[in-house]
Order: structure tokens, then C-alpha cells, then sequence
């Protein structure tokens, strides 16, 4: 239902034309007090809206308070107001808000909001919440109300609609997928499985910084992409830098935790091809020599084995298994519970991974005939066989 702001606007108009009540009653033939009763909050004939709306110069939807800057302005107040509600009264007031604007997206997300909230709810509005959501995603283009959408629906959805929500968007990255996971056990399933859960997520963010492009560019076909993303070998060589320095930090004894062991020693290899790229060639050889050592460490570790990832208080005694010919990893708590991480290169280095390299990275393109490329090259061959 549309809220009427006559009053407020035959007020306004009036004082902009210096008019006292008199004046404008005598203008619009009817009596003063007509239009003070007007200005208290009564409403005048809707015979009269086209005359009085002529006389000040505006539109009917703007005598009314319909026009499209009344309306913003009023949405606005409402989401401003809506921020610094207490919680429960947010879903009054955006319920409020989507009689009277039904058609605002930005109002739809404020309620699903506050029924997502207000667990106590859900029953009773779960049709309401699932209606705005189905609106919202036939017919909303902003996609950050479109991911609020799924988002609600994620949380609060039975069992039975889970599978059709959790997968409704392409635009979204398979870490925020457990994240909207995470919020789902936390306000339906058991506590355990939320902090299983939460836990997981933090080691998948730590997987996404280090594994943000496929940690492997070897072969001819990539080169294109080496270029694109490898084009300045300094920033290159930080940018491993930085990641290994990550890895470091999990550790609990300071070694390297065995889980990150290969992507540690491709990191090496990756910093060493840099430094080369960027003309430093002794730190660079140092390092290739390195991510060899790290390499020949991880080859010893099994297929499928299920490693260490870091400080047990940072992510409840979680385990990886490492990657095998299936190239589905997980992540494995000790109660048998098992999280698929899609970051399954980052615990597949192979053998011939340094061989490849050497062979294809265009960094080493200035040093193929240098001493001590020829020699590590000649490594790399050995550690294949």
C-alpha cells in the first residue's frame, strides 16, 4: 500500500511560492480550511489532484510522494533506518517497507535478510522468503542481491530444495560455496559440523591465495598464459615469495608441514625461474637447486597418503590426502568427515615436473647454455627415471 505524503508536499510547494493558506484556498477555489486540513495530514478530493498538481507545477505522482526521487529518497531512509534497527524489529519494519514497494529488489534483500536472521521465523515466512528469492533471481540483474538471494535460500531452504539453491549461481567460487555451507550448519545442523566446516573453509582460503592461477605452466600450450601471467619476473618472484612465507607460517616446528611440502617446492622453482627471468642469476640457480631438494622430499611421500597441514589449532588436526591418478582431494578430520577441496594440484607435483620446466619456461631461454643450467638440467632427467 502506497503511503500518501500530500501534506508534506502542497507544504512544501506552497512556502516555495511565499502563498499563505488563504492565498492558495482562493486560488484553487475552495475554503482555508480545506487547505489547512490538507497540511495536518488530510487528503483532498481526487477530483482536485489534477488541479492543484497543474497549479504547483508537478505531476500527480509527485503531489502523491510516488515519483521516482520521493520513492529513492524513501528507500534509502528505510535501508539506513533498516541498518541501525535491533534485530527484531528489522523484519517488521522490512515487511512494512515491501507492502508499500513491492517491486524494490533493494528492500526484497533487506527482508530476506531479516527472515534469514530470525530463526524463530522461518516456518511462517519461509514462503515469503522463497517468493522475493525466486523473484529476485528471475528478474534482478544486480548480481550482489542475486548472491544475497542464494544466500538466504542456502540457510534456510529444507533438505529437500538444498540441492537446487546450493547450485543456482555460475558466478561463484567453490570456497564461497562451503562458506554458504558454513552458514547453513550454523543456523540448522549441530554445532560440530559448523566448526568441522569453518575450519575447513580457513584451510580453502589458504589453498586459494597459493593456488589463485594452476600452479603449473610446463608445457608448449601454456606458454601463451606463462606470458601473460609471468610477464614481470620480479613481481613474479615477490609474489612467491610471499606464498611460500604463508606456508612457513602454518608450520608448528618450523619445518615445512608435509601436506605443502610440493606446492613449497614448486613455489621454489617458480621464485628460481624468476630470478633468472630478471637477470639474477646465482640467487636463481640457488633456488632451482633448492625446489630439487623439496622436490625429491615430497616424491617419497605415497600416493593418497593422508599429510599433516600446520598447527593443529588452526585447523582442528585436519589431514590431505595426497593427490593420486583420481585427482580428488579432501580434506579428513579425525571423526571420518571429509570436505573435497577443488585446489587438487597443490598436492599433485610430479617427478618430471622440473624437467618440463626447465625445458619450456621461457625464463631459462637466456641460460641454456650456461654451466649450471646444463647440470641442473641433467638433474632433472635423473630425477625422472
Amino acid at each position: 500500500m502506497l503511503e500518501l505524503k500530500i501534506s508534506e508536499v502542497i507544504l512544501r510547494e506552497r512556502k516555495k511560492l511565499n502563498l499563505t493558506q488563504e492565498e492558495l484556498a482562493q486560488a484553487l477555489y475552495v475554503s482555508p480550511q480545506a487547505v489547512s486540513n490538507w497540511e495536518r495530514g488530510g487528503y483532498p478530493d481526487i477530483t482536485l489532484l489534477p488541479t492543484i498538481a497543474n497549479y504547483f507545477g508537478i505531476s500527480v505522482d509527485e503531489l502523491i510522494g510516488n515519483d521516482k526521487i520521493s520513492v529513492k529518497s524513501d528507500i534509502d531512509s528505510f535501508l539506513e533506518k533498516f541498518n541501525y534497527t535491533e534485530h527484531k524489529e528489522r523484519l517488521k519494519l522490512a515487511k512494512q517497507y515491501h507492502k508499500k514497494y513491492p517491486s524494490s529488489f533493494e528492500i526484497m534483500e533487506a527482508l530476506g535478510c531479516a527472515i534469514t536472521e530470525n530463526k524463530d521465523s522461518w516456518d511462517k515466512e519461509y514462503p515469503l522468503l522463497k517468493h522475493i528469492c525466486e523473484k529476485i533471481m528471475e528478474e534482478c540483474t544486480v548480481e550482489w542481491i542475486r548472491q544475497s538471494a542464494i544466500a538466504f535460500m542456502n540457510i534456510v531452504c529444507p533438505d529437500e530444495e538444498f540441492e537446487n539453491w546450493e547450485n543456482r549461481s555460475t558466478r561463484v567460487f567453490a570456497e564461497c560455496e562451503n562458506e554458504r555451507l558454513e552458514e547453513r550448519y550454523y543456523y540448522r545442523t549441530s554445532k560440530e559440523k559448523y566448526f568441522l566446516q569453518a575450519n575447513a573453509n580457513n584451510l580453502l582460503s589458504i589453498m586459494h591465495v597459493l593456488g589463485r592461477e594452476a600452479m603449473r605452466y610446463y608445457d608448449i600450450r601454456d606458454r601463451e598464459r606463462f606470458n601473460l601471467i609471468f610477464s614481470n619476473p620480479a613481481r613474479t618472484y615477490e609474489l612467491m615469495k610471499y606464498r611460500m612465507k604463508i606456508i612457513e607460517s602454518i608450520s608448528n616446528d618450523a619445518a615445512v608441514p608435509e601436506a605443502w611440502l610440493g606446492a613449497y617446492a614448486e613455489l621454489y622453482l617458480k621464485a628460481g625461474g624468476a630470478l633468472i627471468g630478471d637477470g639474477k642469476l646465482d640467487e636463481g640457480f640457488e633456488h632451482i637447486e633448492k625446489a630439487f631438494d623439496l622436490y625429491e622430499k615430497w616424491l617419497e611421500i605415497p600416493e593418497g597418503k593422508l599429510m599433516d597441514v600446520g598447527n593443529p589449532a588452526l585447523f582442528e588436526n585436519a589431514k590431505i590426502n595426497k593427490n593420486d591418478r583420481s585427482n580428488v582431494v579432501y580434506i579428513h578430520f579425525q571423526d571420518g568427515t571429509k570436505i573435497w577441496t577443488p585446489y587438487m594440484w597443490l598436492f599433485f607435483q610430479l617427478k618430471s615436473d622440473i624437467k618440463r620446466a626447465m625445458t619450456n619456461w621461457p625464463w631459462f631461454d637466456g641460460v641454456r647454455e650456461d654451466e649450471r643450467f646444463i647440470k641442473l638440467y641433467q638433474r632433472a632427467k635423473e630425477l625422472m627415471q
